[in-house]
C-alpha cells in the first residue's frame, strides 16, 4: 500500500487495518484464572441446579398435608421424623414438601418447633424446583466479553470449570535513545530517565496485552535492527519508543522501510506527530515519539485499537462530561491537538475545565491530569467561558469539588 502523506488519526488507523491481517488465537484456561480475560466462545450450562428440589430459605421442611386445618400441635415433634432442617439451597428429605421460614419458628428445650400462628403452609411453599437456578443448556455468557468476578460465579454455577479465551497479544516495547538511562540511575548531564517503559508495561497490561519490555537500545542502527529482529521473533506487535523523527540518529522509519512495508510516517495530530507504523514479517511495528506525553498519546489512540482487535473487543470508549473553560484553549487548525485538561466538579454538579498547556503546566502535571480533549482539524479554538466536551481519564467519582 502507498504510504499516506500525513494522515489524520482515523486515516492512519484505517490504512493500518487494511494492510494488516490478524486472526485472533484462543486458549483453554482454568475458570479460576480467567478473571479479566475475554471469552472466545459462548458458554451454556452443563447441568441443572439444583439437581432436585431445594430449600428456598433457612427454615424447616414439613409435610404440608399436616397443615390443611391450620397449625398442628407440634409440641411432640421430633427432628428427622416430623420435620427436617432445610437451609437455603439445601436438599432435604423427600417426605417433606414445604419449608417454613426460620423467622416464624422458635424451639423449646426438647428442640420441638413452635410455629407462628399466622404462618401459611402449602405444598411447594419456599421450595425451589429442580433447575430453578439454572437449567442444562441455559445461556450463561456470550462470547467476546471480558470476564468479571460475577461472571465467573455464573459459569461455575453452570458447571464450567475451564473456558476458552483469546490469547493475550504479546507486545514488545523497545526504548531507543543514547540519552536514556534506566529509572533509578543517578542523573548526569545529557541523560534522561526512561519513564516510557514503566508506563507502557502497565498500559499494555491494562489493555489486556502481555508486555515484553526490552532494555534500552542506543542510537545505533545495527543494535536497533538486532532488537527488532528479536522482538519480532518473540512477540505479535512491536513498539519502538524514540527515534521517530528525521534526525541523523532517528532510525525507526528507515528500519521499517528496509525490513517491511511503511504504512505512514507522521500524522496530523500532536503531540507525537512524527510517529510511524508499518508491517514487518506480517507483524505491526509502531514507532512512537520519545517524549512521555507523545508516547502516552501514541499508545492510547493507535496501539490500544490494535490490542482490542487482537482480543475481539471494541476499542475503549471513555466517559465524557461537558464543562466550562477556565481560560482560552488554542488549537491550531491544521491538525488534531490532543490536550490534557484538569476537570473539577462544582458544588452545583457542573464542571470546569482547565487546559494543561506548556504555558501553564509542567510535563508531570499534564501527565497527572484527569481528562483529555481532542480538537478537530479546521477548528478555531475556544475562549474562556466556552463549553467543551472532554473524555475522562479517571472515573467521575474521583473528580474533586
Amino acid at each position: 500500500m502507498k504510504t499516506l502523506n500525513t494522515p489524520t488519526r482515523a486515516q492512519a488507523l484505517e490504512s493500518f487495518f487494511q494492510s494488516w491481517s490478524f486472526q485472533p488465537r484462543t486458549e483453554q484456561i482454568p475458570l479460576a484464572e480467567a478473571c479479566g480475560r475475554v471469552l472466545a466462545e459462548t458458554q451454556y450450562s452443563r447441568h441443572a441446579l439444583p439437581v432436585v428440589r431445594a430449600s428456598g430459605m433457612d427454615g424447616i421442611g414439613v409435610d404440608s398435608s399436616r397443615f390443611l386445618n391450620g397449625i398442628p400441635d407440634t409440641s411432640q415433634w421430633i427432628l428427622g421424623v416430623d420435620y427436617a432442617r432445610a437451609d437455603t439451597g439445601d436438599d432435604f428429605d423427600d417426605r417433606f414438601d414445604a419449608v417454613i421460614p426460620i423467622e416464624n419458628i422458635t424451639f423449646d428445650s426438647r428442640n420441638a418447633p413452635r410455629i407462628s400462628p399466622e404462618t401459611q403452609v402449602s405444598a411447594g411453599s419456599n421450595v425451589r424446583g429442580p433447575g430453578s437456578m439454572v437449567k442444562e443448556g441455559d445461556l450463561l455468557m456470550e462470547k467476546n466479553l471480558p470476564l468479571r468476578p460475577a461472571d465467573l460465579a455464573v459459569l461455575a454455577t453452570g458447571g464450567v470449570t475451564e473456558v476458552p479465551v483469546y490469547k493475550k497479544p504479546r507486545v514488545a516495547f523497545i526504548p531507543a535513545g543514547s540519552e536514556l538511562i534506566p529509572a533509578g540511575t543517578p542523573l548526569s548531564r545529557g541523560k534522561n530517565i526512561d519513564s516510557n517503559s514503566i508506563m507502557a508495561e502497565h498500559t499494555l497490561n491494562e489493555m489486556g496485552a502481555r508486555p515484553i519490555c526490552y532494555p534500552i537500545v542506543k542510537d545505533d542502527l545495527p543494535a536497533l535492527k538486532e532488537a527488532l529482529r528479536r522482538a519480532l521473533a518473540e512477540s505479535d506487535i512491536v513498539i519502538v519508543s524514540g527515534g521517530s523523527s528525521k534526525g541523523d540518529e532517528d532510525y525507526g522509519v528507515r528500519l521499517i522501510q528496509a525490513e517491511g512495508e511503511l504504512i505512514f510516517q507522521g500524522i496530523a495530530a500532536a503531540p507525537g506527530r512524527p510517529m510511524s507504523a508499518g508491517i514487518v514479517g506480517g507483524k505491526p511495528v509502531v514507532n512512537i515519539s520519545g517524549p512521555t506525553l507523545a508516547a502516552f498519546y501514541g499508545l492510547d489512540w493507535f496501539v490500544r485499537p490494535i490490542v482490542a482487535h487482537c482480543l475481539s473487543v471494541p476499542p475503549l470508549r471513555r466517559q465524557k462530561v461537558t464543562g466550562v473553560l477556565t481560560e482560552d484553549l488554542s488549537c491550531p487548525p491544521a491538525m488534531e491537538i490532543l490536550c490534557k485538561v484538569q476537570v473539577r466538579r462544582n458544588e452545583d454538579g457542573g464542571y470546569t475545565v482547565r487546559p494543561c498547556s506548556r504555558n501553564n503546566a509542567t510535563m508531570s502535571s499534564m501527565m497527572a491530569s484527569n481528562a483529555l480533549y481532542i480538537s478537530k482539524i479546521g477548528g478555531a479554538g475556544y475562549k474562556k467561558g466556552d463549553t467543551i466536551e472532554v473524555e475522562l481519564l479517571r472515573s467521575e467519582e474521583y473528580l474533586m469539588i
